[in-house]
């Protein structure tokens, strides 16, 4: 499955976890992907279009909506990674993004790219090749 026009960003402070996510993505999409710290995900935002950011979920549910909120905000659709536990029951966060267990699965992982992708470009009025 080849999407080369859909750009990701990974906002994730562990280097390895981030390059681990990239080489699934290039196996499994084939997309374009920018990875960068946590603490660099507002400029990245405010600098770049991206369709899909794979963030570092946070333990904290406000921190994770507000992130959601902002990267929406900036035109793409966020997808959690996280460690935590009380994600794991229904593979969202309690604000309805999709979450992926760590270490991320490389299936889950395409498969919540891809539905995030869909929502966003749905919610748009675009279809999925921008062909619109």
């Amino acid at each position: 499955m080849s999407h080369p026009s859909l750009h990701v960003l990974i906002a994730e402070n562990q280097y390895l976890i981030a390059m681990e996510v990239e080489r699934i993505l290039a196996e499994m999409l084939a997309c374009k992907v920018t990875i960068v710290p946590l603490t660099r995900l507002e400029s990245e935002l405010a600098t770049s279009r991206f369709d899909v950011v794979i963030l570092d979920a946070a333990p904290g549910d406000n921190l994770n909506a507000v992130r959601g909120r902002m990267i929406e905000e900036a035109g793409a659709a966020p997808v959690f990674l996280s460690s935590y536990d009380h994600f794991s029951q229904t593979g969202t966060t309690p604000n309805g993004y999709p979450f992926v267990a760590k270490p991320p699965q490389p299936e889950a992982l395409a498969e919540a790219v891809s539905r995030a992708k869909q929502r966003n470009t749905s919610s748009k009025g675009e279809s999925f090749l921008g062909d619109r």
